[in-house]
């Protein structure tokens, strides 16, 4: 008689969380799956990070080493497979956008060293506000990326780069002055007001 019992609550107590299950996917399915992941890894970061600003969006893949070293302010889109090494520091700041296959790092090896491994050379990189950095361009150690920059994809950042100042090329130089930048001339989606 006591298994009997056992075995109907058991039976019981299937149904009621199946329901529950149900209730709770019906009450999630009109809020789209990537909404819930962005929130999830929003928070991962948060928590793993030095600083991250709000409405900041960093897609799946992205691997950045040394995380408790890094700052990324708010409006910030870091795209699929950036990877960044943050030992020796990496700030950055508000509205920056950074396209997938990007390479940050602020770690380096003594080239003069008998053994290249054994070095470790730290050096801080700063990225100023509304900064565009292009796919698969690489910034080095040390290097400073001044507010209002454009870094052209494919490049290789070895020197700091002015405010406004577009650059481009293995190794990136100034090819373009931005003037005149105003916010209206911003429009979303390319539509024109």
């Amino acid at each position: 008689m006591d298994s009997m019992i056992k075995s109907v609550l058991k039976q019981g107590i299937v149904k009621v969380v199946n329901f529950l299950a149900k209730i709770i996917l019906l009450t999630l399915k009109p809020i789209p799956y990537s909404f819930l992941s962005d929130v999830i890894r929003y928070a991962i970061w948060k928590n793993r990070l030095l600083y991250l600003g709000k409405n900041t969006k960093i897609y799946p893949h992205v691997i950045i080493h040394s995380p408790e070293y890094v700052k990324i302010g708010s409006n910030v889109s870091i795209a699929e497979f950036v990877h960044m090494w943050g030992g020796g520091g990496i700030e950055i700041g508000n509205d920056v956008m950074i396209a997938s296959h990007t390479v940050i790092t602020s770690l380096t090896h003594d080239p003069e060293a008998p053994i290249y491994r054994r070095t470790l050379i730290k050096r801080s990189v700063k990225i100023g506000n509304n900064v565009w950095i292009g796919a698969e361009a690489i910034i080095l150690p040390g290097v400073t990326i001044s507010d209002g920059a454009i870094i052209g994809a494919g490049s290789i950042v070895t020197k700091d780069v002015p405010s406004n100042t577009t650059v481009a090329g293995v190794s990136a130089k100034p090819i373009r002055i931005l003037n005149n930048k105003k916010e209206s001339c911003f429009y979303p989606w390319g539509l024109k007001k």
